[in-house]
């Protein structure tokens, strides 16, 4: 009697654990969509491309970073870092790891099938900019010559064969570089994403594995860089979208059109931030892309669609790869560091703007302070701890208590996956 009262008693305390566990959980899930939900009301600007649709130059004096920083700013931004400590925290729980093996499942054939699909896009892509005549890599940029729209065209033709993948990559390259030639470097950090693909496809002939993972770790940072910059450019030139709400009125869903941009360059820079983060992170970072992408196509039209179409494409890549299992640093690691990183960047870039466009006295203050605030949080998160088994969690039978113990005592593989931090 004794016997079956003790496990009775102890069944009783796992289920309660278990439903405070849960319960954590499902609040967690219900306060992140509405964070997600209320950025996404703001989001619509972020998924098209001003320049694309709109005369700007960059050679406008953009506004100053401390005009950026308005109470509209912090209160977006402070919904973006509760809504990314949540994502990291819900990742390092066991139903995180659930969600991560379901991805895997669903995107295992995609996964496979990667260089396949950037490489049948690309060619898409550059063949309906070729076909125009008149464009180059993106739908604003322009340029009429018999040997670039050759190369534009050769692109295309060199992606059927893996033998000529880097011949397509150095091409990719080389109209970039006649786009820096044309448009100023500083105009073409906009497109980052095309030195991704081109270092891509010209290392996909490469054996070496580290090489071969590379890539692809190098196409999510270019791609993440590409809409990060426009990013910026929402903060500091609200007024190139204005224009924009005057045509698409629906976008401001009745908000003011500063309000809107604001959001819009928080929920566009933040989902950015999360692509260099943890793997569960990147991976829903890219989903949500893939659906504010997606659906700006059916508002803003086939100019929009073409010139996102490769963009989507390696979004759908970095939903389907793995990546493994999340570093080991804590989850408040990304709301502090995402708290310095954007406002970083936008030191940066106005710093950088001026200082490309003449005024080095001007560029001084705004740029150090980005750079500065960009090397301590490299420094600070350089130094943490990534690697080494984590402590697992324990429950003490005796008195239905949980606690940490070190790993003599690891719980069964299919209770809690390896890499995956514990509730506690």
């Amino acid at each position: 009697m004794r016997t079956d009262h003790a496990a009775t008693h102890e069944r009783g305390g796992l289920a309660l654990g278990a439903g405070r566990v849960g319960s954590r959980i499902s609040k967690a899930i219900v306060f992140a969509g509405i964070c997600v939900f209320s950025l996404l009301l703001t989001s619509a600007t972020a998924t098209a491309h001003v320049k694309w649709f709109v005369n700007c130059n960059s050679a406008d004096d953009p506004l100053s970073a401390t005009e950026v920083f308005t109470k509209t700013f912090f209160l977006f931004f402070s919904m973006f870092l509760v809504l990314l400590y949540i994502g990291c925290k819900f990742e390092r729980t066991a139903l995180g790891a659930e969600v991560s093996r379901l991805l895997d499942r669903v995107t295992a054939t995609l996964h496979r099938r990667s260089d396949d699909l950037l490489r049948s896009v690309a060619a898409v892509s550059f063949a309906l900019l070729w076909a125009d005549g008149k464009l180059i890599l993106a739908p604003e940029l322009k340029a009429s010559s018999i040997w670039l729209s050759t190369i534009q065209l050769l692109v295309p033709l060199y992606m059927f064969s893996r033998a000529t993948l880097p011949a397509a990559g150095a091409g990719i390259i080389v109209l970039y570089g006649h786009g820096i030639a044309t448009y100023g470097l500083f105009h073409m950090l906009d497109y980052p994403v095309f030195i991704g693909l081109g270092v891509f496809f010209a290392l996909s002939v490469v054996q070496d594995e580290k090489l071969q993972a590379f890539r692809f770790d190098f196409l999510r940072w270019t791609v993440a860089a590409s809409l990060l910059w426009p990013a910026m450019e929402k903060f500091v030139y609200p007024g190139w979208v204005a224009p924009i709400a005057v045509t698409h009125p629906e976008i401001t869903l009745g908000f003011d059109v500063a309000t809107v941009v604001t959001g819009a360059g928080v929920v566009e820079s933040g989902l950015c931030f999360a692509l260099f983060w943890t793997p569960l992170v990147r991976r829903l970072a890219a989903l949500v892309f893939i659906v504010l992408l997606t659906a700006a196509t059916f508002d803003f039209g086939k100019i929009d669609g073409i010139g996102h179409l490769p963009i989507i494409a390696i979004f759908l890549v970095v939903l389907a790869n793995p990546g493994g299992a999340p570093q080991q640093c804590p989850p408040i690691a990304a709301p502090l560091a995402g708290s310095l990183v954007v406002p970083a960047v936008i030191f940066v870039y106005t710093g950088a703007h001026a200082l490309y466009y003449g005024s080095t006295t001007a560029s001084v203050a705004p740029f150090m302070i980005g750079v500065a605030l960009l090397t301590f949080v490299f420094f600070c998160f350089n130094g943490l701890p990534r690697s080494g088994r984590p402590p697992a969690l324990v429950i003490d039978n005796s008195r239905n208590e949980r606690r940490v113990r070190g790993s003599h005592s690891p719980m069964p593989a299919e209770v809690m996956p390896s890499g995956v931090a514990r509730w506690r």
